[in-house]
């Protein structure tokens, strides 16, 4: 049931990270060019060719950079003849074989759409909240709540079973949060910094006109059930300092009226969303049978 990392019980997701080999990662260009300046430097190039060299999951180069990056980040030199510069690119390679297959939609959603759905449903049952406040509800995550009570940590009862937080936190890796910015519209080669991150901000305004023409009628995801009271109700996403205006949400009557595209109708969210969130059901057929052994390197 965790959905914090990338749905690694998919075949037809976990299988485009297996066995990355060194001669298929090398048939670009830009990524040959970069190991064979690594596997030439005096301090760590036959270090490098022993880690790569060799079917990796995920990236070849993932290891080395992580190694590299934690010096800095500590303040510590690194070797004499690696620059920041070749630091920097052997880190957009490592994105870049981590990132790739959630560049298509269907790898964002066997991989991923389990957790936006996730944050789809906090925002849906808040805003059936606001309609019927006599209704206690939470959001997708139900199975692990607990209180701290005198006596120690115990489930809620009945009675006390809270209300949709106003502020719901997920803690994860970057390569969770990236391809969740990625499939919000934000294209970067670079690895996010560290601590970075992503908002998903539920608004309601009243006072504003709706936006002319209003587009109501628009795809959602399955598991979102009508009716749902939208009127007024607006989403942002922020990465860390920048707003990010979702492709979706561009056309007119698809966001704010005076805010702009940085404030989705709530409609339109859903309308974005729509394409990467299935049904439990939908994951079964798409993800295909998990063979009974995987060969995975875990070095």
């Amino acid at each position: 049931d965790e959905t914090m990392h990338g749905n690694f019980g998919c075949y037809n997701f976990i299988r485009q990270f297996l066995n990355i080999s060194m001669p298929d990662a090398r048939k670009d260009k830009w990524i040959d060019d970069v190991y064979r300046q690594t596997v030439q430097l005096a301090s760590i190039g036959d270090s490098v060719r022993q880690v790569t060299d060799r079917p990796m999951f995920g990236s070849n180069f993932h290891f080395v950079y992580d190694e590299l990056i934690a010096l800095a980040a500590h303040g510590l030199p690194l070797p004499s003849d690696v620059t920041r510069a070749h630091l920097d690119s052997l880190g957009r390679v490592a994105h870049h074989q981590w990132m790739h297959p959630v560049h298509p939609l269907a790898g964002q959603r066997l991989g991923f759409g389990r957790l936006l759905n996730d944050v789809v449903q906090t925002m849906v049952q808040a805003a059936e909240l606001q309609a019927d406040a006599s209704v206690p509800r939470m959001g997708a995550q139900t199975a692990g709540n607990l209180l701290l009570a005198p006596g120690g940590v115990r489930a809620p009862t009945a009675d006390e079973a809270p209300a949709v937080p106003r502020l719901a936190l997920y803690g994860c890796h970057d390569v969770t949060i990236g391809p969740l910015a990625l499939a919000m519209g934000h294209m970067d080669p670079d690895w996010l910094p560290y601590a970075s991150m992503l908002t998903f901000e539920l608004f309601r305004d009243h006072a504003t006109p709706p936006p002319q023409p209003a587009q109501r009628d628009l795809p959602r995801p399955p598991t979102v059930a009508a009716p749902l009271d939208t009127a007024g109700r607006y989403v942002r996403v922020r990465l860390n300092d920048k707003v990010l205006e979702l492709p979706t949400c561009q056309a007119h009557g698809k966001h704010h009226t005076r805010m702009g595209p940085s404030l989705c109708t709530l409609d339109a969210f859903l309308e974005h969303v729509a394409p990467i969130i299935g049904t439990e059901a939908d994951y079964t057929e798409e993800c295909g049978a998990m063979p009974t052994t995987l060969d995975i390197d875990k070095e």
